[in-house]
């Protein structure tokens, strides 16, 4: 389904579940921000703490050839999967507890023919540690989504991003809508007969004009999923493929706005992922292909696990951090033209450093 990058995605993010907010409690439509919720939870005057982990399980050509999606523009041409041996090592070498991993493939996540071996082995060698998983919908499989309940899947983000049948036949390019949501009332219905804990969350792309058809999708859905999303649609790290201008063309233009001030990346200070080939790279701006040297945006990796350890990847990422706190961002490419950052509310306090330079640290909340 080529969402990791709306996963923070390029397009905005899966929901830190810890704490998801209530959908009576909060006015809608908003986009859900959680920078400063998080940044809470660390100190990052001593050092920053990964809270979210990506694992991409793979590329194939996806069965949907979405506009916001690079796919749109160039599918993969041969399918690559995660090895499993390779991920039980990253898995041994994370915390126990307290981060939560972000599970997706570079295509339709369920067609992933690791995908549940690779939840069972999350849940064998890192049993507390969350997994939300990211589908586009277009698949029922009720053994394989019995199995995933089994294993311990904790949270499935069901991609709708349409709120009418219109705008998903647009927007996808296929007119899968009915499909995917009697989909989705499958997966409701099956969660409740086995009295699962596993979350279900589900989302719409907050694009101009469409805010009263969310909440007629939220007036459906509300009292069936977990949490219906109003989500901020950002750039993918940049448009390199020319997709801003083909969805604008279609009539689908972000409500969210850029800010002509430029503050860091907060994305940085806590994520980071892991392709399907070994590498890790610092943030979604990198989307896989079926080699390495085909990723377009010229987000440097940080080194492949099988050579180095999990913790040694995150501490790789600190230039870029230091390099954004300084407000160097533009000493890579990848940051340029990328909106991703100002998904997140500025929670940063700027000030001017003894030769002019921009300094960033958290702005610290009472």
């Amino acid at each position: 389904m080529g969402v990791i990058a709306k996963t923070v995605q390029w397009a905005g993010r899966l929901l830190h579940t810890e704490a998801l907010p209530s959908v009576e409690a909060a006015p809608a439509p908003r986009p859900y921000s959680e920078a400063r919720a998080i940044a809470a939870k660390m100190q990052p005057s001593n050092s920053w703490q990964v809270i979210d982990f990506s694992i991409n399980l793979g590329v194939s050509p996806c069965n949907h050839t979405c506009m916001f999606c690079p796919q749109s523009v160039q599918k993969p041409a041969k399918a690559r999967w995660l090895d499993l041996g390779l991920l039980r090592k990253v898995l041994q070498e994370m915390p126990e507890e307290g981060v939560q991993i972000g599970l997706s493939s570079y295509s339709e996540t369920i067609a992933a023919p690791n995908l549940l071996n690779a939840v069972r082995l999350m849940k064998e060698v890192r049993p507390k540690l969350r997994i939300a998983m990211a589908s586009n919908g277009t698949f029922f499989r009720e053994q394989l989504f019995s199995d995933l309940m089994d294993a311990g899947l904790d949270h499935y983000s069901y991609s709708f991003d349409a709120a009418t049948r219109e705008d998903y036949a647009k927007l996808m390019q296929k007119d899968d809508f009915d499909l995917v949501w009697t989909n989705l009332e499958k997966l409701v219905e099956l969660r409740n007969q086995k009295k699962s804990k596993m979350q279900i969350t589900t989302h719409i792309m907050a694009f101009e004009g469409r805010e009263a058809d969310f909440e007629k999708f939220k007036a459906y859905w509300h009292t069936k999923v977990d949490f219906v999303q109003w989500r901020t649609v950002g750039n993918w790290g940049g448009d390199n493929w020319g997709l801003d201008k083909r969805m604008a063309t279609a009539g689908f233009i972000p409500i969210h706005r850029t800010p002509e001030k430029r503050y860091p990346c907060f994305s940085i200070m806590y994520h980071f992922k892991l392709q399907w080939d070994g590498y890790y790279y610092p943030c979604v701006a990198a989307v896989p292909d079926y080699e390495k040297d085909l990723e377009n945006h010229c987000v440097p990796n940080l080194g492949h696990a099988s050579e180095i350890a999990w913790s040694d990847a995150w501490q790789r990422l600190d230039a870029m951090r230091k390099a954004h706190a300084e407000g160097r961002w533009g000493e890579y490419e990848c940051c340029r033209s990328c909106n991703i950052w100002s998904l997140y509310d500025n929670i940063w306090k700027e000030q001017a450093g003894a030769d002019g330079q921009r300094l960033f640290t958290i702005e610290k909340k009472d």
